[in-house]
This record gives C-alpha cells, structure tokens and sequence, in this order.
C-alpha cells in the first residue's frame, strides 16, 4: 500500500503516525524525524513523494508525506497561522486551493480526488525505463528536401496555418502604437508628423489600425480648425462642481484641492464664515513649469454655447437633480460630451445612480491629507487623456 493510502487508513481511523528520528527513537515534532513509520512493515522516509498531485504545478509534482502530516496534525489552523508555522519549521505549505480537497479526502469525506494519482510504483517504472529507452535511441538524420514542388507544398502549408496563442504569446502583442506617439509629439512638443495614412493603407492587416489613425488625424484637423476660431478666452477650459453645499468639492474648497493639493471640508468652511465665490480660477502648475488656467463654476443659468463648448470636466454629487436646465440633462448624453468625476470618502462605495454614470472616481481619504496629492495627480492625468482626445481645441 502507498504512503498516501496508509496515511488516509490512519487519520480516518484516528491513530496517529509514529516519527522516528535517525536514531529510530520516537519523536512527537515532525521537524526532527526522519522517518514515518505506519505500522512494523510500513516506515517511509519523512518526504516519500505521494500520490497526491498539486493543482497549481505541473502533473508530475506531489506533495511529500512530511507535508500532509503536518496539514493534518495542523488542521485547526487558519491559513497566515498554517503557513507562519511552516516557515517556522521550514516544510513546504499545501496551497490554498488545495487545503480542503486533501482534508476532505484524509480524513474520509470524500472517497475519491481528481488529484490523486493511481499510478502504481511498477507502472512509473516501466514509464521511466520506456522513456530512457527512447532517449537513448538515436533518431537517423532525416535530410531535408529541397526540390520545387516540396517548396511550394511548404509555402500553402504557410498560407493556411494558424498561430496557437498561448498566455506568452498574448504577453508580446502585435500591435503598432506609432500614431499614439505621434499624437503624443502633437499635442505635448508642438511637432507637425508626416500623415501616415497612405503607409498604413498599403500594408497588409493594417486596415484597423489605418482606421483609427485617420479618425485621430481627421479629429485632430477639425480641432486645429476650430482652434483658429476662438479667442483666448473661448480656450480656456471649463469646470462645473456641485452648488449643494453637502457635496465633497464646492466653489470653497475645489481651489485649495487642485493647487494645494490639499482637501478640506466645504461645509467647515462655510461655516467659518467665508463667502462663497461665483467663479474660481485654478492656476495648474504643470510638470514643465507652464501655469495653466481652468475656470470653475457651478451654475450655468448665463452659459451661452461657447461656454458649453469649454466644459470638459463636472464634478457629480450623484443627483440627477444637479443636471435639471443643463444642455445635456441626461447622464447618457452629459458624459457623452464632458468628462465625470465622483468625488467620495476612500472606504465608501459608489451607490446609485451614480454606479450607473461613466464617471471616474475620486478617492479621499477621511484623515490622511499626505494622499491627497496622489488623487489630484490622477484627477489630472484622467482629464489630460479626455482632453486631448475630445477637447483639443482648449488650452489644458
């Protein structure tokens, strides 16, 4: 009988394995044994491989006996105490998905496992010694043919043959971000790129990609047009907040969060008596040293259409209400045009409607102010990628 087998009798049958050390004497820590033995005729050594295979390894990697005795001795144990005491004796831990299977299956609740091997010891013989067979058998050189017909044979075997994708090859990719660093050059260096439309039309399979960098050149052409048009005024950018005075950023404080960096309450502030402004401008500082303004507003009674054309950005306090006598009243339609953000406390969780809305969110922690830079940073890279793809005609 197998180590597995005898193991499983002995837990079912609630008598415990006898650890020998070098000496033969009894041991209770498994650590110091070197041995397990089962009954007179059946002592194995401590890591016997049994017949138990891993799920998360190849088929022809088990689990040794030490490891199993020692789950089972430690069953009572959660999974950070199982493996800190592992480490402690340092034997191999049972993998998480495997825990329960080999538990189950020790101590008789199921009588069967897809991981349990049948393989007996006189078959992985006769399987190695086939195997060192062939590998000592010498396969003749087999010298290629190189007449026309086997050529063109290999070439339609070329032609039809399909590439197996396997989780290394998907790593790899296939495909061709030019137009996404040429549009990088465009927008961040001022540089004029060569259209590259023509190239992209004339190779094979790149009809797709052709696609998308005519769209980007098509929208960038309309945006540049456009840009001509408008004043410097017209330019800049446009920032719609909350009027409710509950909400996380309110024309009191969405200052002091975008420049500073730095959150502070709207509703303290309100109550130390500061006034409320009818229009902020955030100086952003960006990384090359230019001082970009933004305008921040929160009502759009007085808006005319070339105020609606500078919206890029609403901050949403998750009321449709917020939207009533807007150019865009439903979500669908708002963050269709505008890009959402949903302000809200770290630990909360979006709740309806706004789950609903594309929106991006915004997490602030209660009490930790040092985290408050991360999250403007990522509010700032997220409204650079809307804008230099639906707004490039503003000055962001």
């Amino acid at each position: 009988m197998d180590s597995l087998s005898l193991l499983r009798e002995s837990t079912i049958s609630n008598k415990p394995v006898i650890l020998l050390n070098a000496a033969n004497e009894p041991v209770t820590n498994i650590s110091d044994a070197k041995s397990i033995k089962f009954n007179d005729e059946a002592i194995f050594p401590r890591d016997t491989p049994t017949n138990f295979k891993k799920t998360t390894a190849s088929d022809s990697e088990t689990y040794t006996l030490e490891t199993l005795i020692f789950l089972v001795q430690n069953a009572q144990l959660d999974n950070s105490a199982y493996f800190k005491e592992c480490r402690t004796r340092q034997i191999e831990h049972v993998s998480i998905v495997d825990r329960r299977k080999i538990l189950d299956y020790l101590t008789g609740k199921v009588d069967q496992s897809p991981n349990v091997s049948q393989t007996t010891a006189a078959e992985k013989r006769a399987r190695d010694d086939v195997t060192s067979t062939e590998t000592s058998t010498k396969k003749p050189k087999v010298t290629p043919i190189k007449s026309d017909d086997s050529i063109a044979i290999v070439k339609q075997v070329i032609v039809r043959e399909r590439e197996i994708v396997t989780r290394s090859s998907v790593l790899r990719g296939n495909k061709n971000f030019t137009h996404a660093i040429n549009l990088a050059q465009q927008l961040v260096l001022k540089k004029e790129i060569p259209n590259t439309r023509s190239a992209h039309a004339q190779k094979p399979g790149a009809s797709t990609s052709g696609h998308k960098l005519a769209a980007v050149t098509s929208n960038k052409s309309a945006a540049a047009v456009k840009s001509q048009k408008l004043s410097s005024k017209d330019k800049i950018p446009l920032i719609i907040v909350p009027a409710a005075p509950t909400a996380k950023f309110t024309l009191y404080n969405i200052k002091q969060f975008l420049e500073d960096q730095k959150y502070e309450d709207s509703q303290a502030l309100r109550d130390e008596g500061k006034k409320k402004p009818e229009r902020v401008t955030v100086e952003r500082k960006k990384p090359n040293g230019q001082t970009v303004p933004y305008h921040v507003v929160d009502s759009v009674a007085q808006f005319k259409q070339s105020d609606w054309d500078r919206v890029c950005c609403v901050f949403v306090a998750g009321q449709l209400w917020q939207f009533k006598g807007w150019k865009w009243e439903k979500p669908v339609e708002l963050f269709s045009n505008v890009k959402g953000f949903y302000p809200k406390w770290s630990s909360d969780k979006m709740t309806p409607p706004a789950s609903d809305w594309a929106v991006s969110e915004i997490n602030i922690h209660r009490h930790k102010r040092h985290m408050d830079k991360a999250a403007v940073s990522q509010f700032w890279d997220a409204l650079d990628s809307y804008n230099a793809t639906h707004k490039q005609y503003l000055n962001f």
